[in-house]
């Protein structure tokens, strides 16, 4: 059961973190742009908060390529301003002592006529997940697989909004999104849903989007943001998301930032462009 010693902390804040989170918010505000009420299911939804001085956090200090690269920005894009004034208002502070997960992200951004679901199999971040979102009235934290997620009944009249965003440290993560991309574009019309992905191994990665692109939907886009030289070499090269029925003003926002986390992140002898296209 390797899933399960899997911690978020070691990671949070990252650059992977940055793209998923400002997809994220974007996602949320172009789907309440038309509707009132939204439901919203987390499937891989960790503890909620990262502290900056955790152990977890101080070990690998990932964060310091990722969101410290971006906390002193000055430029105009307007999608990567609201997430920087978002994580601040959710610190209460200029100054950020922790990281916000996705489920204190949008515990902050939903209003009380929005259905969060939260599900999270690892018990000790449950249970620190059930303590960030104590006063949270709208929220149900499941102890589950949050690839189970259409188990629980999702009504198809209401928009629903999924976030998956599994630890990949599990080699068939990569076909239960597959599978799972496969039933929502068989069976949900309302549905629009993000798949996070890490972009580990070249060959991996041509494959993982080959079968997503065998699926023969046309309401998947991709959305890849590279780092690292693409070579043979083991480790993370980048990062991407999956937009299942994304709406063009959110695919529109999220070129223009991706261009930008680009050039603020990338190592200097990145050799590949990062993409955006209709899979």
């Amino acid at each position: 059961y390797q899933m399960l010693s899997y911690k978020h902390g070691y990671h949070a804040g990252n650059q992977a973190d940055v793209l998923k989170h400002i997809c994220l918010i974007q996602a949320y505000k172009s789907l309440k742009r038309h509707h009132k009420s939204i439901s919203y299911i987390d499937t891989h939804a960790g503890s909620g908060d990262y502290n900056f001085k955790s152990d977890y956090m101080s070990k690998n200090k990932e964060y310091e390529n990722g969101i410290s690269k971006l906390e002193s920005y000055k430029y105009e894009n307007q999608s990567i301003k609201f997430y920087l004034k978002v994580l601040r208002n959710i610190n209460n502070s200029k100054k950020m002592t922790f990281y916000p997960g996705s489920p204190s992200i949008i515990s902050h951004l939903s209003d009380s006529s929005d259905k969060l679901l939260f599900y999270e199999l690892h018990n000790n971040e449950v249970q620190l997940l059930r303590k960030h979102l104590a006063k949270q009235i709208n929220s149900k934290i499941y102890n589950k697989d949050g690839f189970e997620f259409f188990l629980q009944k999702i009504n198809p009249k209401e928009k629903t909004l999924v976030l998956i965003d599994p630890s990949y440290e599990i080699k068939d993560d990569f076909e239960k999104v597959v599978k799972t991309l496969k039933i929502l574009d068989e069976e949900y019309e309302n549905v629009t849903a993000m798949i996070w992905y890490p972009v580990l191994n070249i060959e991996n990665n041509d494959l993982f989007i080959e079968n997503i692109r065998k699926l023969g939907s046309n309401r998947i886009t991709r959305i890849e943001l590279p780092l690292k030289k693409y070579n043979e070499e083991i480790g993370m090269k980048g990062s991407g998301i999956i937009l299942f029925n994304g709406s063009n003003f959110l695919i529109n926002n999220m070129k223009d930032c991706v261009k930008e986390l680009f050039q603020i992140f990338k190592d200097e002898n990145c050799n590949i462009k990062p993409k955006i296209q209709r899979i």
